[in-house]
Order: structure tokens, then C-alpha cells, then sequence
């Protein structure tokens, strides 16, 4: 058996092996939600989510369908997925296509206590280009609307369940930060749930995300794939066609939303390290709109964490009291962004 083959049948086994339980489990239920509505935070598996969120009470993770030629894989956003993932070669991760799990796969994992857990979800939905995933969501809980409201009902928990679905226009680390810095806003705390969609609106409308890709051909390959427009930006400027060979690696953004090619250069290390320049100068010029800033990298965090240039910054956003976060990128991100990428998200302030 080759390495990679090996690695991609160790990769269905460790689906297996998590922590987390396979289903959403019933929680006690506090008497006070029936004043103060329970609000639980969701995101997708490709989202580069800390262990240490992904482990909050308040999170879900909605689980992602990954498929390479023949085989096919759940992805619920585990640690042990990610172990293994990162593992497997370039080309394995370029075969792969993300897509939305199945309403049925769904229904068996987090039906019914996903709607008696939480009296709110928020779901921080990745850039529809790249997947829609919510769709899986609201249909779960459409299909069984009636039996909700009686289980609810019958628990004394106000019979009206809400799915909010909210456009993060970003991808990778950016949903990430914002689900961060919700779960540590005062609407959270509060369960003001009309304050948080006003502020993850706010947060989603100033995320930035910049990207060091890898492999750009495999970025112009697996976006093309989706022949998406919003997506031509970073799938013209990955393209092997178009780019120079002395400025192979591109210096890629995601702005509001919106994809866009930020520089070129001849290296990846140069790229990378444009990109960890851009988060040290948004903190000494004073434009983050919030004191935190994440990277996401496909590869040694302690080998990152080395660089001159991470030195450099860990000083400068001590220096603000800015939190710097790091985590690995997730095996959706890295099927999007292409392996051995680093990306950073940073919320900036709102231009005079």
C-alpha cells in the first residue's frame, strides 16, 4: 500500500476516533432560559477552528462531506481528522472536492437535541462559493418542525426554536475569528440575540482574510472546479498559464467578501511573510477594529512560531495588547486553500 493510500484509509479511521460524541447529546436543561433564550454559536468543518473553541459548550460544528475517486469522508472538524489529514500529500488533497452533508446525515447526528440544547443557533456560514452548507441545516429543522415544538414544549422551553444564518463572506481563519470574538461579546453573555446578529453583521462587513497558497496550481484547479465568479480572481491569479515563473507565488485576499490578488512573488516563504507583515502593520498602525488577530497553517506551528518574522509580531502585538492566535488549518481549508498554506484574518476598522 502506497503512503498515501495509507494515509487516506488511516484519515477514514481516525473519523472515527474522536472525543467528541458521535451525536449531539441531550444537556441539562436551566430553568432561566425560559427568560433568557440559550444562544449556541455553529460553524462548518472548514472553518480553522482552535481545539479550545471547538471544545466550548456554546459551539457546534456542522460536519462537511469531503470525496476523493471512490471513497468519501465525514468531516466533523475532530483534532484527530487534522492529525491525520496532514499527512496526506498534495496531490490527494487536490483530488478532493467539499460539499454539504446530507439532511439524513444530519438528522442522525444532531436530531432532535440540537433544538433542545439551544433556543438560538447562529450558523456562521462559509463564503457560499466555496460551499452552502446551511441549506442542510434549515432543512433538518424543517423536516421536523412539528415534532421540535412538541419535544420543546414538553420540556417547558418556549416552543419557538431560530436558525440564523449569517454570511461571514469569509473562509478559512476568517469565520474563525469572528466566532471568537462572539462568544466573548457582551450580546453573548447577555443571549441578546438582535445585538449579536447586528454585531456579527458589523464583524462579517470588516473581515479580512489574506492567503500564502502552497500550491497555486492546485488553488486555480480545485476553485475552478466550482466555476464560481466570485471566485475568478484567485483562480486567474493561481493560474499555471498566467503566472510567471519568477513570481510563482501569489499573495492572495478576501475582503468583505470580496476575492482579490494582493502581490506576487518568487518564493512562498516571501509570501508568507508578507502576509504576517500585513497583520504587524494593522496593529502598529492602529486600523484593527478588534484586538485579535488569527493564523491558520498547514504544518508545524512550532516551527512557524520560529520564524523571525512570527517573533517579530508576537512582540509587536504583545507590545498593543493584541491576542495572536495560531492553529492548524482544517482539512476543508486545505482542500480551498491547497496544502502547506498559512492564512491570517484580521477585522479592520471601518475607512473615515
Amino acid at each position: 500500500m502506497h503512503d498515501d493510500e495509507k494515509n487516506a484509509y488511516l484519515l477514514g479511521f481516525a473519523s472515527t476516533q474522536q472525543k467528541l460524541p458521535e451525536r449531539e447529546e441531550a444537556l441539562p436543561i436551566d430553568p432561566d432560559r425560559a427568560q433568557i433564550p440559550l444562544t449556541g454559536l455553529m460553524v462548518d468543518a472548514g472553518t480553522d477552528l482552535s481545539g479550545t473553541m471547538a471544545a466550548d459548550r456554546r459551539v457546534r460544528i456542522l460536519p462537511l462531506t469531503i470525496q476523493w475517486p471512490g471513497r468519501s469522508l465525514l468531516d466533523k472538524g475532530t483534532a484527530e481528522i487534522r492529525t491525520v489529514s496532514r499527512q496526506l500529500s498534495h496531490e490527494r488533497i487536490r483530488s478532493a472536492e467539499v460539499s454539504a452533508p446530507s439532511v439524513e446525515a444530519l438528522s442522525y447526528r444532531m436530531h432532535p437535541h440540537l433544538a433542545l440544547n439551544f433556543d438560538r443557533l447562529l450558523l456562521l456560514a462559509t463564503h457560499p462559493a466555496l460551499v452552502d452548507a446551511s441549506r442542510s441545516v434549515d432543512q433538518m429543522l424543517k423536516d421536523h418542525h412539528d415534532e421540535i415544538t412538541h419535544l420543546r414544549r414538553e420540556r417547558h422551553l418556549r416552543p419557538d426554536y431560530a436558525l440564523h444564518v449569517i454570511p461571514t463572506g469569509s473562509l478559512l481563519s476568517g469565520p474563525a475569528l469572528q466566532a471568537r470574538l462572539l462568544l466573548q461579546s457582551a450580546e453573548m453573555r447577555m443571549g441578546d440575540v438582535p445585538g449579536l446578529l447586528n454585531l456579527a453583521k458589523s464583524l462579517a462587513d470588516r473581515t479580512e482574510v489574506w492567503l500564502a497558497p502552497g500550491h497555486p496550481g492546485d488553488v486555480a484547479f480545485t476553485l475552478g472546479r466550482l466555476e464560481h465568479p466570485d471566485l475568478s480572481p484567485w483562480v486567474e491569479a493561481c493560474s499555471p498559464r498566467l503566472t510567471q515563473i519568477m513570481h510563482r507565488y501569489p499573495v492572495l485576499s478576501c475582503k468583505s467578501g470580496r476575492f482579490g490578488l494582493e502581490s506576487r512573488t518568487n518564493k512562498w516563504k516571501a509570501a508568507a511573510t508578507r502576509v504576517i507583515e500585513t497583520a504587524a502593520q494593522a496593529i502598529e498602525q492602529g486600523t484593527l477594529a478588534a484586538p485579535a488577530i488569527q493564523l491558520s497553517f498547514d504544518g508545524s506551528i512550532r516551527e512557524l512560531r520560529d520564524w523571525p518574522e512570527m517573533q517579530a509580531l508576537k512582540k509587536v502585538a504583545a507590545a498593543h495588547e493584541v491576542k495572536l492566535h495560531v492553529t492548524h488549518m482544517s482539512l476543508g481549508g486545505r482542500v480551498w486553500a491547497s496544502a502547506q498554506s498559512l492564512s491570517l484574518a484580521l477585522i479592520r476598522k471601518a475607512a473615515d
